[in-house]
């Protein structure tokens, strides 16, 4: 199966799957609350009437529902177009709620021991495997690491959704959240350079 997104002409999503993958509800969950907390409940109702549901549905009861990962990433597509807004706001928006409020609230095990972004960069790829282990269907990415110096970090993004940008507005959600600062060098599609410039409390 191949399905080509076209988020802008510079942004293309190309899926090509032999197996539909998932995501949880709590992806769309966590939108939902990221839009609302920056443009509001009405921008929301908005999308979720293009979405084709009630504009005050909420995804808050299909927090562990699995979820077709194309429909998770057409919300993505879609939120943007309705609200006018580049899908790498959005982006953005998703990354840094997700990173500073829900994933710490929702999943705050996965958090203890890390102190910076580069903390948590470093152990995620261990965190997507324990993730693929114990939820049936889960197709998280997984990432390989390269150590250039000390504090600067090659890391190739690898999965079939193509969403590196997605990636790099999570990192920026984890310098928010741990005051951090990291250059972040776009190599390609699959490929950052990551300079890890800690902020001394």
């Amino acid at each position: 199966m191949i399905r080509l997104i076209i988020l802008t002409p510079k942004l293309v999503i190309l899926q090509s799957y032999s197996t539909n993958y998932i995501m949880k509800g709590t992806i769309h969950y966590c939108l939902e609350e990221s839009i609302i907390k920056v443009y509001g409940e009405e921008a929301w109702g908005k999308v979720m009437t293009a979405f084709g549901n009630e504009a005050d549905f909420s995804f808050g009861t299909q927090i562990r529902e699995d979820i077709d990962e194309v429909q998770s990433i057409e919300l993505f597509v879609l939120t943007s177009t309705v609200l006018k807004v580049p899908i790498t706001e959005i982006f953005d928006v998703f990354g840094e709620h997700w990173c500073v409020d829900y994933s710490p609230r929702v999943y705050g095990v996965f958090y203890r021991g890390m102190k910076s972004t580069k903390d948590a960069i470093t152990k995620l790829d261990h965190v997507h495997e324990v993730v693929t282990g114990h939820i049936k269907g889960a197709y998280p990415p997984r990432f390989i690491y390269e150590w250039e110096s000390d504090n600067v970090l090659h890391i190739t993004y690898k999965s079939d959704r193509n969403l590196i940008d997605l990636f790099i507005s999570l990192i920026k959600g984890l310098d928010i959240k741990f005051s951090d600062t990291t250059n972040i060098e776009k190599l390609d599609e699959q490929r950052l350079r990551l300079t890890f410039e800690e902020i001394e409390s």
